[in-house]
């Protein structure tokens, strides 16, 4: 970078600098031609500075080669920036603002949709994918722009499959009301159905599990999901990488309560889950049992309530 976005450690120096939304972020385009339809993006944070070299490698091995990548900077600082190789067409940089999780993948997907792109295909910053994630993504969207997003399948290093059964679409959100196999690194959005509004209101879902909120209000308020096939993510088995599959029920508990406050500012169907958590007897749950590898499912209540 030579002072800024665009020094050594950037493979291209950017061509103009503009504000980017709410938080007015800085963000550098990189590119001179007109923006591609599809982009992969991915938020870097320190923490997972061991695996950026992998992630990165990862993307270079894409077999569709008419992608752009979006990067966003969660809390490297302009030193901590220069120790990394980074190759991006649009770097957003958040760190000045101390964003939270959630606000830092708002500002991705608001910051994508600005720049004209349709598709995002969205990753983890500790996760490696099939050489294949971007161009199948690319195959299904052009096959069919009516969903709202598209959902691959995660896989441990030894081709294991960590999420079981899922379904081939997901068209209510009942499907990951009280478990989830939806996050934001097995996913890609479709952009042109997501209005300014709607990422205006995602604030309100600002809370650690911002993922499942995110595609809870997308099932609620946008359009179904697809499954993708052949698109695999590589899940990484780590401390902070494993929250939500253990069978701590006290946890789970206490996020669903919060999840469900949430969502039941805006939606009747969550105000009824919250008031059956809250009566719940969570002492008499058996924590053994195996739910498919979903996060978050251990507590799982009778539901017969009408959507």
């Amino acid at each position: 970078m030579e002072g800024e976005p665009g020094s050594s450690s950037f493979a291209l120096g950017y061509k103009w600098a503009f504000k980017c939304g709410r938080i007015g972020a800085e963000y550098y385009i990189f590119k001179e031609n007109e923006t591609m339809k599809i982009a992969f993006g991915t938020v870097i944070y320190k923490q997972a500075k061991s695996y950026f070299n992998d992630l990165m490698n990862s993307v270079s091995k894409q077999t569709a080669g008419d992608f752009d990548v979006i990067i966003v900077n969660d809390n490297y600082s302009k030193d901590e920036l220069s120790d990394l190789t980074i190759k991006a067409d649009l770097f957003l940089d958040l760190e000045p603002k101390h964003c939270t999780v959630a606000q830092t993948r708002i500002e991705m997907i608001r910051a994508a949709k600005e720049a004209g792109y349709e598709l995002l295909v969205v990753s983890d910053a500790d996760d490696t994918f099939a050489d294949t994630r971007l161009e199948e993504y690319k195959k299904a969207y052009e096959l069919d722009k009516s969903y709202a997003f598209y959902y691959n399948e995660l896989v441990t290093d030894d081709g294991r499959t960590v999420l079981e059964d899922m379904p081939e679409e997901v068209t209510s959100v009942r499907a990951i009301s009280q478990s989830n196999f939806i996050g934001m690194g097995t996913t890609a959005i479709n952009l042109t159905m997501i209005s300014e509004n709607f990422l205006e209101s995602l604030s309100e879902g600002d809370c650690p599990v911002f993922d499942w909120y995110f595609f809870s209000r997308v099932l609620m308020d946008v359009g179904p999901g697809k499954l993708v096939r052949n698109a695999a993510t590589i899940y990484r088995i780590h401390d902070n990488n494993v929250v939500g599959t253990s069978h701590n029920v006290d946890q789970e508990y206490q996020v669903k309560l919060t999840h469900y406050q949430n969502l039941a500012k805006r939606y009747p169907y969550f105000k009824h889950l919250y008031d059956d958590l809250k009566a719940l007897d969570i002492s008499k749950i058996d924590a053994s049992q195996s739910h498919k590898g979903y996060w978050w499912s251990n507590i799982i209540m009778e539901d017969s309530y009408e959507i």
